[in-house]
């Protein structure tokens, strides 16, 4: 299993540039164009909304990033979608509006849905011991202190709850920094790729937690885990679900666990940083190179999906769970998803996240006023490690979707523009 050298490499890279634009390009040949809506201003200003490209453009024309793409609607309709620079640049193929992107962790707040069913059908509750389903995580050992021989454990003083996972407060890591526990996690099975499918639980039952379970904020393995989760209680494969219960309702046609043969051509390359800083092509991607169905769906990050299909998916959260007729959750569980559930003593969950709450497997601005970034309070959402990125905000009646493939996510700071010339372009 990938979970970790895939992730791990993830944090490890970056990329670079040059500029194509949208209207230079032919619309995808089989799917709907969403450009139809791009003249609906929706109470932005048109003139404003051009800053966008014009931020892209200034990390393209810098050789930071290779291509961009970019989405925001307001109310329903999109008033905004601009394709900027290059998909491959090897090859100089321009980006399309059909562009396939590797997304990551804007996996998780996918795999929560499809959690979130199960949810409203009783399979499970948000207080439920993961053990009661997943027996392979019981009698977990905590981290104290030392390293190697001299490592002190303890016992867990509480079970890890489902809802832990997916708060990111279970303990688990998932080996990024240099703590001993993710040391643990890049020497492990999991973290070396040597896992199988049938052994993973049980190899990370071997590793310690990070801490007491629902004491504190840490990035994890925890959306895997709650995929093991849905595979356990529904018996089938973390895909299969998913496109029962979300792709195929809401025609997300592009999105899965790897790319068909016939949609490699729009697959856009992976780019990060060589030592020196530069640009290069990314030959070691995180979770393999997509191209064939895996042995394991990593439920915190392995699917590729499109900005056409990422929209539908946000679209649907904002309309409270419903897109096009085609309803996936109730209004009530959207709320509950969407929502903050982290105490007040942990928040924000990280030193760069003032204002930031967390709800099921995504940020939610509980303070707006606290935030580093123009925001209403209580929208939400995540990025992925190649620089993909997507919030909703349900005051604004808002999405906006940032697709680039770069990693690692943050070493050229472009969506963090990208949100605020955003909102800057609000008029009404």
């Amino acid at each position: 299993m990938k979970i970790l050298p895939l992730l791990l490499s993830a944090f490890l890279l970056c990329a670079c540039s040059t500029s194509a634009n949208l209207q230079n390009t032919s619309p995808p040949s089989n799917k709907e164009s969403l450009q139809t809506y791009a003249d609906n201003a929706q109470g932005f200003s048109k003139a404003r909304l051009k800053n966008i490209d014009v931020v892209m453009n200034k990390y393209i024309d810098a050789n930071k990033l290779v291509g961009t793409l970019t989405l925001v609607a307001r109310n329903g309709e999109v008033v905004h979608l601009s394709a900027n620079g290059l998909r491959d640049r090897e090859n100089a193929l321009p980006m399309l509006e059909d562009t396939i992107f590797r997304i990551y962790s804007m996996t998780k707040p996918i795999t929560a849905v499809a959690a979130m069913t199960l949810w409203e059908q009783g399979k499970f509750q948000m207080n439920d011991p993961i053990a009661k389903y997943l027996p392979e995580l019981a009698n977990l050992k905590v981290y104290v202190s030392g390293k190697g021989a001299d490592m002190v454990l303890e016992d867990a003083k509480s079970p890890i709850r489902i809802i832990d996972l997916f708060m990111h407060t279970a303990g688990f890591s998932y080996g990024f920094t240099g703590s001993e526990v993710d040391n643990l996690y890049r020497n492990s099975p999991i973290g070396l790729g040597k896992a199988a499918p049938d052994t993973v639980l049980q190899e990370l039952a071997k590793l310690p937690l990070n801490h007491q379970p629902g004491t504190k904020w840490h990035y994890g393995v925890n959306t895997d885990v709650i995929g093991f989760l849905i595979e356990r209680i529904t018996g089938m494969k973390l895909g299969e679900y998913m496109q029962q219960v979300i792709f195929d309702p809401l025609n997300m046609s592009d999105t899965g666990f790897w790319v068909k043969p016939e949609n490699v051509g729009r697959f856009a390359e992976v780019y990060g940083p060589d030592d020196k800083g530069q640009t290069i092509l990314n030959e070691n991607e995180p979770l393999g190179d997509f191209m064939s169905d895996p042995a394991i769906h990593n439920a915190g990050g392995g699917l590729t999906s499109t900005i056409g299909d990422y929209y539908k998916f946000a679209q649907m959260l904002l309309n409270k769970g419903e897109y096009k007729g085609k309803r996936i959750l109730g209004r009530k569980t959207v709320e509950y998803l969407t929502s903050n559930h982290l105490p007040a003593s942990l928040i924000p969950f990280a030193g760069d996240a003032q204002g930031e709450g967390y709800g099921l497997a995504m940020s939610v601005t509980v303070d707006q006023n606290q935030s580093l970034f123009m925001s209403s309070t209580g929208n939400y959402g995540w990025g992925g490690a190649a620089s993909t990125y997507f919030r909703v905000d349900p005051k604004e009646n808002m999405i906006m979707i940032s697709f680039a493939q770069f990693l690692p996510i943050g070493f050229h700071p472009y969506h963090d523009e990208f949100r605020n010339v955003v909102y800057q372009a609000l008029v009404d």
